[in-house]
């Protein structure tokens, strides 16, 4: 009988609990709600598909292709199919992810100086012999023209090349600006990566 009365009392006390209403528990209003995503049919069948474009990453795409060209001219010069603007960055992350190093740029005249060695065998070979070996800086600068943008390279003045140098002895350093103008195009057109 004490075994009845007390799975009596405990089974009255489980049914207490689970009537027991508490409202803010209840109520779902004030809750975050997820956003709603844009659905677009595909071309497949029709059917509806969620298009979520902060998951979906951005597709790295490498060179510009037909967007840059190489000019002929003396001195070489580089043309880019893009403005001014986009030009500046595109060429920014192109010297990045090359083994060119900024030294200093001025985005209000579009200049880049850059630290480049000529990638010439001989020259290469002269450069290792020679232990005091300097770094020779070049000056970049995009210039806008009938919606595009014309890059010219040319080498930095004395001053600019002995800021850069630190022993201060900077003798009169080769001008390979027709190697560095190549070497831009290569990179642009074929091996910048930029997100689309």
């Amino acid at each position: 009988m004490q075994n009845k009365l007390i799975i009596l009392v405990l089974s009255s006390g489980l049914i207490a609990c689970g009537s027991v209403e508490n409202s803010r528990y209840r109520d779902t209003a004030t809750l975050e709600k997820p956003p709603v995503l844009a659905l677009q049919k595909s071309p497949q069948n029709g059917i509806n598909a969620v298009i979520d474009d902060s998951v979906e990453p951005k597709h790295k795409v490498g060179g510009l292709n037909e967007n840059v060209v190489l000019l002929d001219e003396n001195p070489q010069k580089l043309v880019l199919k893009q403005s001014i603007s986009e030009a500046w960055r595109t060429l920014g992350t192109a010297l990045r992810q090359s083994d060119i190093k900024i030294t200093d740029s001025d985005k209000a005249k579009y200049n880049y100086y850059v630290s480049y060695k000529s990638q010439g065998i001989l020259k290469n070979i002269l450069s290792a012999l020679n232990e005091e070996d300097t770094k020779t800086v070049y000056l970049i600068t995009l210039a806008p023209q009938e919606g595009e943008t014309v890059i010219y390279v040319a080498l930095a003045n004395r001053t600019e090349q002995r800021s850069q140098n630190v022993d201060e002895n900077v003798s009169r350093p080769t001008d390979d600006s027709d190697g560095l103008i190549e070497s831009l195009y290569h990179l642009l057109r074929d091996d910048v990566k930029t997100d689309r």
